[in-house]
């Protein structure tokens, strides 16, 4: 079986000084895992800067492209983004679109999916664990409290789950510079929250990703920052899993289904001054913040590994008629 995933950004974000596109990422994982089954001949990325050039089997579709017939005799969508308060108006749109079959991110949006009469796939995030495992300590990234990502989730969830983190030996990674195309910006220079002034100045920039498992490993204490979509949608994010695959401590935002799956793998924070105090008593509590980082270690390895993921989604696909 040929298997194709595509984006609608072009390929090769992670060489590139923009953005890490993470559907990249995750896909190129899946691709390498699913390549591993004997019953898939090829599995591949495109995007429209690298379209196939013989028909596939199934292609898989990661944002709201239409289905192409000229690239494949199935298409599936996989509904895997975020798109803020317009996740139901956007369901509706996809389900009117001639797809194959439906994967989703949210149990609770395939849910919704299966209610309105359409058949579908829940699909929950796994990490590869041929790029993420334990590494040794780098002094460059032993850091009290480290976040990687770019400035996305909003002024309220950025004050409150990674604002705090300033008091501390704080490894921030991303894009957090602000613009500075037009003049009026600097008239506007008062209005802009003060994480961002902040942000900006303690920011190292875009880490690479051999260096992120490192970073993980290293930092005592690693933090989670979710959208508000996807903590109302209940998805467990991808960044979760990988940090405890490198045996990271992580303390999280809460997401519900993340606190009854691995309730007992991290630690989770309401923000504010809760996050505060759990940096403070976990800095000072080693042995502790080992003991809760192995459990979420053996969690990841056992149930949301890439491969499994793979397996599962190959068998989804040979279950279209």
């Amino acid at each position: 079986m040929k298997i194709g995933f595509y984006i609608k950004w072009n390929k090769h974000s992670l060489h590139s000084k923009a953005n890490v596109i993470g559907d990249e990422l995750f896909s190129e994982s899946l691709c390498r895992a699913l390549k591993k089954l004997p019953e898939v001949s090829d599995a591949q990325l495109y995007a429209p800067n690298y379209i196939p050039d013989d028909l596939l089997d199934v292609m898989i579709y990661l944002n709201d492209t239409e289905p192409n017939n000229k690239w494949a005799k199935k298409h599936i969508l996989y509904f895997q983004n975020s798109y803020e308060d317009k996740m139901k108006e956007m369901l509706t749109k996809f389900q009117k679109i001639n797809y194959d079959g439906y994967i989703f991110f949210s149990k609770r949006l395939f849910e919704m999916h299966r209610v309105s009469g359409y058949k579908g796939f829940f699909l929950s995030f796994g990490v590869d664990l041929d790029i993420f495992y334990p590494r040794e300590k780098e002094d460059a990234y032993i850091f009290d409290v480290a976040y990687v990502g770019n400035d996305i989730k909003g002024v309220n969830r950025t004050m409150r789950y990674l604002y705090p983190a300033i008091k501390y030996n704080f490894g921030l990674f991303g894009n957090w510079k602000i613009p500075r195309a037009r003049f009026r910006f600097w008239r506007n220079w008062r209005k802009y929250p003060s994480y961002k002034k902040e942000f900006e100045k303690l920011s190292k920039g875009k880490i690479a990703l051999e260096k992120l498992p490192v970073l993980y490993s290293s930092a005592k204490i690693n933090l989670n920052c979710t959208l508000q979509s996807c903590v109302d949608w209940d998805v467990v994010t991808l960044r979760t899993y990988e940090v405890l695959a490198c045996k990271g401590f992580l303390i999280s935002d809460r997401v519900k289904s993340a606190e009854k799956e691995l309730n007992d793998c991290l630690v989770f924070t309401d923000g504010g001054n809760d996050l505060i105090k759990k940096i403070d008593y976990y800095l000072k509590n080693k042995e502790e913040r080992k003991k809760i980082a192995q459990r979420g270690y053996e969690y990841v390895t056992e149930h949301a590994s890439i491969v499994t993921k793979a397996r599962e989604l190959y068998e989804y696909i040979r279950s279209l008629k």
